[in-house]
């Protein structure tokens, strides 16, 4: 048999949603009617139009198992190239074909049963469309429509605004019972209530045993439900766990008469509401720095009153009662002090409902620390606080006098001296030391654009590493212990944070470049110029 691109019979737009499914469930969805001809668009993926091209050229071991698909009421599996397929028979007498590379955290046999579980679900769906080609899938309504419950959440700002359109919209639509618990900063999983007048049903945190790896969904059995003391409604249990921003990890626990069609179907919800918890904690992390990046306070101000103002506004976003802010030197001497004295006089005893956080430079470190009542602080809360102390402190710190000669002369040093020094403190120490240019393109330049940038790349960092402006043009990313193949992948991850966040059709991505001296090894120069000699040669 040879498939044909032409129009089938059934209209081909009755089946767009199927590509945003895809995309969600991490497969492949091709629909093969009776002449041969695949229904569907084909997804945007690599993956998907690799499978497209085993079809049109009959591959025989995949043309087999579409062929027996037809004749049987189960579903048929193959594997070709490295891709699991699963083939299943449509009332029409045409072939859903479902397929999933497999990678090292897939087992085959794990795969073919996660396509095999979806199948029965969409082929339902798909047979309800063919039978009326001229209306809109029910499924495909419901995927719309779910997605602009929560796009209109999203548009309030608020984290708890989204969580509970999820829980309402899964209690009118499937009778399902929801519970959303969030990691917290310290670790843990602690229940987050949809509103702030709402109380959690427990303030012990979730038993982590029993939640699937990142971006899985699992069935518990009454032994699981009994172990992790969770008393739920009688009926089926199933946990998912997914992840926003830069790591921040959330586990869903639903609660109901959930058979397999709706345990896909909540698959599909969960990953909508991540994607929209993600555009939530993008925005409030963007708004933040954009508030704090600079100072609000006349010049002739205390610079005391502006970092206290800029540290209000700052705790207001964590939702935290009061904090305390210490700014120190690379020399160890206190260089400023404000807001809840109390606070900084503990700064060294850990509390459950206390945040630390800080931020350093070559300049000294910023130390924030942030305390409420009853409520540990959550991972999501960390990283908004992380991102706005990074986008204080230039300011902040280029308003302070420096008092000794020591700091006097660290500061006239050029930047790209500084940070060489500090590289080859870390190779004499032991450790790796790894450094990233960035060099950003001439017509890119703009007042105030590398200072923003800075201070998102230093939201990102470990405590110990480092980043700052060389000129006007170029920042510099010191990664302290890294190897060059970790430098790598976080250079690259830095990359993709910078674009995303380009927001112009002009963005040109800046010009990266990466080198690591390793202890014991021979080196000359400077590390600074090195890096900024290896971005030349890779553009």
């Amino acid at each position: 048999m040879q498939l044909i691109e032409h129009d089938g019979s059934a209209p081909r737009q009755s089946f767009d949603w199927l590509v945003e499914l895809a995309l969600r469930l991490n497969v492949v969805i091709e629909i093969i009617d009776v002449y041969d001809t695949p229904l569907c668009p084909v997804g945007s993926t690599r993956d998907a139009a690799t499978v497209r091209t085993l079809l049109t050229n009959n591959e025989p071991s995949l043309r087999g198992a579409m062929s027996a698909a037809v004749r049987s009421r189960a579903a048929v599996p193959v594997v070709v190239d490295g891709v699991q397929f699963a083939c299943f028979r449509l009332a029409s007498g045409g072939v859903l074909v479902l397929a999933r590379r497999l990678d090292s955290e897939d087992l085959t046999e794990d795969c073919r049963e996660d396509l095999e579980s979806i199948g029965p679900w969409l082929t339902g769906a798909i047979d309800a469309s063919l039978a009326q080609p001229n209306t809109v899938s029910a499924e495909g309504y419901r995927l719309v429509s779910f997605r602009r419950i929560l796009r209109e959440a999203s548009s309030r700002g608020s984290l708890r605004q989204v969580i509970g359109a999820f829980i309402e919209a899964l209690s009118v639509w499937d009778d399902v019972r929801v519970r959303a618990y969030v990691a917290g900063a310290s670790g843990g999983f602690f229940e987050y209530a949809s509103s702030m007048t709402a109380h959690p049903s427990s303030s012990e945190p979730l038993d982590e045993t029993v939640l699937p790896r990142l971006g899985h969904i699992s069935r518990l059995t009454r032994a699981d439900v009994d172990r992790a003391g969770l008393t739920i409604d009688p009926g089926d249990t199933v946990v998912a766990r997914m992840a926003i921003g830069s790591g921040t990890a959330w586990a869903l626990v639903f609660s109901g008469m959930i058979n397999d069609a709706v345990q896909v179907r909540l698959r599909v919800y969960a990953d909508i509401l991540r994607e929209s918890l993600n555009d939530v904690l993008t925005t409030s992390i963007g708004r933040i720095m954009a508030e704090l990046s600079r100072r609000h306070a006349p010049v002739n101000e205390p610079v005391g009153t502006a970092a206290l103002s800029a540290l209000e506004r700052l705790s207001t976003a964590v939702g935290a009662r009061q904090a305390g802010l210490l700014v120190t030197t690379t020399t160890g001497r206190q260089a400023l002090a404000v807001g809840n004295g109390d606070l900084l006089a503990s700064i060294d005893r850990s509390r459950g409902t206390r945040l630390l956080v800080r931020s350093s430079d070559v300049g000294g470190v910023m130390t924030v620390i942030f305390d409420r009542d009853h409520t540990s602080f959550t991972a999501f809360e960390r990283e908004i606080a992380q991102a706005g102390v990074a986008a204080m402190q230039p300011w902040i710190e280029a308003a302070l006098p420096r008092s000794s000669d020591v700091e006097r002369r660290g500061s006239a040093r050029p930047v790209e001296t500084v940070f060489d020094q500090l590289a080859t403190d870390a190779v004499a120490s032991g450790q790796y030391a790894s450094m990233i240019v960035m060099t950003i393109d001439a017509a890119m330049a703009a007042p105030g654009l590398l200072p923003s940038w800075v201070a998102r790349i230093r939201a990102r960092l470990r405590a110990g590493d480092r980043a700052g402006m060389l000129n006007d043009r170029e920042i510099a990313v010191l990664l302290y212990g890294a190897s060059a193949d970790q430098a790598a992948l976080i250079s690259t991850r830095l990359e993709q944070m910078l674009e995303s966040r380009g927001g112009t059709p002009g963005f040109i991505p800046p010009a990266i470049g990466v080198t690591t001296r390793v202890p014991d090894s021979p080196f000359e120069g400077s590390l600074v110029a090195a890096a900024r000699a290896s971005s030349a040669v890779r553009h």
